[in-house]
């Protein structure tokens, strides 16, 4: 009874992943895409929402970026956290002096892009990490389900 129900769920979380897995990378362009549809849509609640106004802070501090594609995403209203930090920890004026010492010039799709892409090997490490051991338990579990 145990066997079995180990099994089943063994099996039924190898198949979660290797479906994901391969969604995951074949509709990865698509995944982009709309990632920046949505960037963009976000833009308009910035300084409205707070969550919003919050997670786009968060990420142009984190990743050192401003904007979608670029800081003038933004128009004339730049926020504060696509201003460098100076050496006081305060930020720099960057609505009022746009230069590369005051305002990241990234823009945060391409941040975010580079950060899954050096993440994603680390995941494909997991994933492969984790079929090297499912595999081998499920194939034992199905053949003591099936000597039993």
């Amino acid at each position: 009874m145990i066997t079995r129900g180990y099994f089943l769920l063994s099996f039924l979380a190898l198949v979660v992943l290797f479906v994901g897995s391969v969604l995951g990378y074949t509709f990865r362009e698509r995944i982009a895409l709309g990632l920046q549809d949505r960037m963009y849509e976000s833009m308009a609640l910035y300084g409205r929402r707070r969550l919003t106004t919050v997670s786009w802070d968060m990420t142009q501090e984190e990743l050192r970026c401003c904007g979608v594609e670029d800081y003038g995403d933004w128009n004339e209203r730049i926020p504060d956290s696509c201003c460098m930090d100076d050496y006081g920890a305060r930020k720099r004026p960057c609505q009022q002096l746009q230069t590369s010492l005051t305002i990241y010039r990234t823009g945060c799709y391409e941040a975010i892009t580079q950060e899954l892409l050096r993440n994603g090997a680390l995941l494909g490490a997991a994933v492969l990490l984790l079929l090297v051991a499912m595999v081998p338990t499920t194939i034992m579990a199905y053949y003591m389900l099936t000597t039993v």
